[in-house]
């Protein structure tokens, strides 16, 4: 049995538009999602490590179009940097999958807890921790504890916030702000404060949690916004309010295109 699940934007007319989950899926072979990046990981939020899910980009971009309007407007389409299918191959994908010739891949994701209590989303791409205005300081501070024991100094911070991404997000926004491209399969987390104000010489501002430790946050802002795989999940957090995150995440077995395999 097989779960589609379609971006709003897309001209197939199936079932189950991502917005409009709000159920963990459950009872299926095989979730496939149609959109994009963003698709897919509003799927995985309603998953666990039980159910494999294959993306299909919808609206890749294509390199002529790119060339033709370069001189007018930007025209990249969908990244679907994880979508292992196209229009092209998903019936070739879809049999490689129902003969077994094709298998998934355990993706990390990531563990959020607010106040010692675990959010129900795990997120696969990264997380924004920020005020919510953009212009607004974002202050906090966070150590590395590693089997119980602190294994990095206290970095107090005042910045524009702070971005944590696992390997599948290490391409995104991680990668645009300076970070660094990290192994599909790594389990490890990469941080990196955003636009710290004198940072000095200070190399903790960008850093890796390994797979064995976690981040502590405490949130020194009167509030703040805790941002999940982009825009559209968001949880609240206020003044004193610690934050750990951790790789300690059930895996999501993920489809993945040719090129991370070979």
């Amino acid at each position: 049995m097989c779960t589609l699940l379609t971006n709003q934007t897309s001209s197939l007319a199936l079932p189950a538009p991502k917005s409009n989950l709000s159920q963990p899926i459950r009872d299926v072979d095989l979730v496939v999602t149609i959109g994009g990046d963003g698709t897919l990981l509003q799927a995985s939020h309603f998953m666990d490590n039980s159910i494999p899910i294959l993306g299909i980009n919808s609206d890749p971009t294509k390199a002529e179009e790119v060339e033709e309007h370069s001189e007018d407007f930007d025209a990249t389409r969908s990244t679907g940097h994880l979508c292992a299918a196209t229009i092209k191959n998903f019936e070739q994908m879809l049999d490689d999958i129902l003969e077994n010739r094709a298998v998934p891949s355990e993706v990390a994701r990531m563990s959020i807890n607010v106040n010692s209590k675990q959010l129900s989303i795990f997120p696969l791409n990264d997380v924004l921790i920020a005020h919510p205005c953009p212009a607004t300081v974002s202050r906090f501070s966070f150590r590395i504890w590693r089997e119980g024991e602190q294994c990095s100094p206290l970095l107090n911070s005042r910045s524009s916030g702070l971005r944590v991404s696992t390997a599948a997000g290490s391409t995104a926004a991680m990668l645009s702000a300076g970070g660094f491209r990290m192994p599909i399969l790594s389990r490890d987390l990469q941080y990196l404060v955003r636009e710290p104000i004198s940072p000095g010489a200070n190399s903790s501002v960008h850093g890796v949690v390994k797979s064995n430790e976690s981040m502590e946050i405490k949130w020194f802002s009167e509030e703040g916004l805790i941002y999940i795989d982009g825009s559209h999940v968001v949880f609240s957090v206020q003044f004193g309010d610690m934050i750990e995150l951790s790789p300690k995440a059930p895996s999501l077995n993920v489809f993945l295109p040719s090129h991370f395999l070979s």
